[in-house]
């Protein structure tokens, strides 16, 4: 038994006395998916939509050449966590870093702009934070590190003053610069790692980070080693969960004859060990894995993209989707999921696209102008967009389309968050 049938079946067992009342309106002939813990209302419209374009339909059998397609972003919608963000936390508390330090200094500066970060970004004492100047710290961790043989202790306080500075500064540029930067950034500091290594640790990372607790911890630079840039502390989210409902899904659409496809912003080698994993649960195949693609030099990862191809960020899926998909299948996706602004784009672009599936995690900016529609549409027997809910406590889903932020008890169905 995999690790998601066993989840699948506590899940089923739950939601079977979880469940609310199902708003009445036309059911798919032959329910395919079992409840679990969907939303009932936006489990049944996607089983009536797999119904009405599988390869039983009309449309199907007649346009075999043209076979629908649905396309899913990967981290929070068909995994509660980033499995990216979570390699980062992995790499760094490890100092498993594959590239000398010249290499990490022009990493860690490639194409972020000289600025001093403001707001929320600022000392823990309340100075505000030059980049050069967390750069330079950042620089002078690593080559500290790098020149020390073995793996340094867990608490060793030149290890503590790098995370907490590499969080810091990943968080900060992902807030003030251009998505494309960020994107690329934290991709970088997996440089010089071979195809093969960098699945193992990425492996590695999963099979950790699944077996801890969901929940947010704090990493600060220790008053022993403020640096240039001074103390910082940066929260970061703990854990990663399978979420058996999506993995299900995959597979009643592959089974209809709807082909599915993953359409990431974190590099695609990274999501590849993820979704192509028979034993999480996905098996999808590779080829159908999309995300930021970068150069390989010499066969290791390098610091640039990969020519001809988009960072696989919000409109950038956009056009992953029409260059990759859309030149194959002569349409656009009939099915899109996601969970936040970097997924708006492509929930709302193509004119082919019947219904946009959101993980309600009760964001704000576009995604929430998305979700807002939801709620309109929610008495509607066709909606363009449904909400599934998810408890950011347990990385669960929840039968409803509401969901509970973390550190929260009480459910809802829109943001914001409370404090």
């Amino acid at each position: 038994m995999t690790v998601l049938t066993r989840r699948r079946a506590l899940a089923s067992g739950l939601a079977a006395c979880m469940a609310p009342a199902v708003p009445s309106f036309t059911r798919a002939a032959t329910p395919v998916l079992a409840p679990l813990k969907w939303a009932p209302r936006t489990r049944q419209v996607i089983e009536n939509l797999i119904a009405t374009h599988g390869t039983t339909s009309s449309d199907a059998r007649n346009n075999p050449a043209r076979r629908p397609y649905a396309v899913f972003d990967w981290d929070n919608t068909c995994i509660a966590g980033d499995c990216e963000e979570t390699l980062l936390h992995y790499t760094a508390s490890r100092f498993l870093f594959a590239m000398p330090p010249h290499v990490f200094a022009q990493a860690t500066a490639l194409d972020v702009p000289a600025r001093i970060f403001d707001g929320e970004f600022r000392t823990v004492d309340g100075r505000r934070v030059r980049f050069a100047d967390l750069h330079a710290d950042l620089c002078a961790d690593h080559a500290t590190l790098a020149a020390r043989q073995g793996t340094p202790a867990a608490d060793d306080p030149v290890l503590l003053s790098l995370r907490s500075k590499l969080v810091f500064a990943y968080d900060a540029i992902n807030a003030t610069c251009d998505g494309d930067v960020a994107c690329r950034w934290i991709i970088r500091l997996l440089a010089g790692y071979d195809a093969s290594g960098l699945a193992a640790l990425a492996r590695a990372s999963n099979a950790w980070h699944l077996g801890q607790g969901i929940g947010r911890e704090t990493w600060i630079t220790p008053a022993s080693r403020p640096g240039r840039a001074g103390i910082v502390a940066r929260p970061i989210q703990t854990g990663l969960r399978l979420t058996p409902e999506i993995a299900e899904l995959q597979a009643a659409l592959r089974g209809a004859g709807i082909e599915v496809y993953v359409c990431s912003a974190s590099l695609e080698e990274v999501v590849a060990v993820f979704a192509t994993d028979p034993d999480y649960g996905y098996g999808l195949p590779r080829a159908n894995i999309l995300g930021v693609r970068m150069q390989w030099p010499g066969g290791r990862l390098g610091l640039h993209g990969a020519a001809h191809w988009p960072v696989t960020y919000r409109t950038g899926k956009v056009r992953a989707i029409r260059e990759a998909l859309v030149r194959r299948h002569g349409q656009g996706p009939l099915l899109v999921c996601g969970d936040s602004s970097g997924d708006a784009a492509m929930l709302s672009t193509f004119a082919d696209t019947e219904l946009g599936l959101i993980v309600n995690r009760l964001l704000p900016g576009p995604i929430g102008t998305l979700s807002a529609q939801a709620i309109a549409q929610m008495s509607l027997p066709n909606p363009r967009f449904v909400l599934q809910g998810r408890d950011d406590n347990t990385g669960e889903w929840r039968p409803s389309e509401q969901s509970i932020p973390m550190g929260h008890t009480l459910p809802q169905l829109s943001g914001p968050v409370p404090a």
